[in-house]
């Protein structure tokens, strides 16, 4: 299945690349790998994520303390949040 990131989620996504490489020259490639990685899990199997309130699921990232917060489309998985672990939950709901 298709995935897709909302345009607040890819924000998100690329502003922790930019401080993961800028912190050390190369972890910000190992930072898109593991996002990479979640999004190929979720592509091949869509109810893997753990779920959550509102119909969504997050599935953790294997290396960083981040999750892709996501929703199950009828033919694609909208990413809603690359959300930090240590970040307000719920803070994405008005992406919905």
């Amino acid at each position: 299945m298709r995935v897709e990131f909302a345009s607040a989620a890819n924000e998100e996504f690329l502003a922790a690349l930019q401080y993961y490489e800028a912190e050390s020259p190369g972890l910000g490639a190992a930072f898109v790998d593991d996002v990479e990685y979640a999004a190929n899990l979720i592509s091949a199997f869509p109810s893997l994520g753990s779920p959550g309130s509102h119909r969504v699921r997050r599935v953790h990232l294997r290396r960083f303390s981040f999750a892709l917060v996501y929703l199950e489309r009828s033919d694609l998985i909208w990413v809603i949040a690359v959300e930090h672990h240590r970040r307000e939950p719920s803070y994405w709901l008005d992406r919905l």
